[in-house]
């Protein structure tokens, strides 16, 4: 593999650990309502999908919350419960730390609420990337050809100069296909050492 100039980095399933039960029994708990019905007001009935697809700011995202499930606290305690279903992997972060040297992305398909609570609910994942590329944003997710061309595009890089780590077989074969050095996660340990190599040669 060739050294690349930037780096790549899918959050859910990656640099976290995304546990969806704990968002769905968290909000639920604090609406009054079961995991399960929370669970069908936001994935089943296709929200989630379509905030990842950027249709809703942070603020129309919280109404829609209010609107469906009753929540009634604080924008700040939404934006915690929504974030507590991402744990950090701390060899995800170690590896991202040996290219701090060169310009890197979180790649992610995800809403604007999770990008609006992440500087302060994750500021270890957040303060370690330069650019945060959320498919919200992007208006596309992967493996689309245009969620690669607006991440590449944030960074200011081609295809070629561009490692990308993923735990999605479809958004590698997508990368790889698009010029991407690219990458199945298999663990944090095996994800370092595999940066470790593209940088030694």
């Amino acid at each position: 593999m060739r050294e690349p100039r930037v780096f790549l980095f899918d959050l859910g399933g990656v640099v976290c650990r995304f546990r969806r039960e704990r968002r769905l029994e968290l909000l639920g708990a604090a609406c009054g309502v079961s995991a399960r019905r929370v669970e069908a007001e936001l994935y089943a009935s296709g929200l989630i999908a379509a905030w990842d697809r950027g249709r809703g700011s942070a603020d129309d995202v919280e109404e829609e919350i209010r609107r469906r499930l009753g929540f009634a606290g604080t924008g700040e305690e939404l934006r915690r419960i929504w974030c507590e279903a991402f744990e950090p992997d701390p060899q995800v972060l170690a590896a991202a730390d040996l290219v701090r040297d060169r310009p890197t992305a979180l790649f992610t398909d995800n809403d604007a609420l999770l990008r609006a609570g992440l500087p302060e609910r994750l500021p270890e994942v957040n303060d370690r990337f330069d650019v945060l590329a959320f498919s919200c944003a992007l208006g596309a997710a992967k493996p689309a050809r245009e969620a690669f061309a607006g991440a590449l595009g944030m960074l200011g890089a081609t295809a070629g100069e561009a490692f990308f780590a993923d735990d999605r077989e479809a958004n590698v074969r997508a990368a790889r296909e698009l010029g991407l050095t690219a990458v199945l996660f298999e663990g944090g340990a095996a994800l370092r050492r595999t940066v470790e190599r593209l940088l030694t040669g």
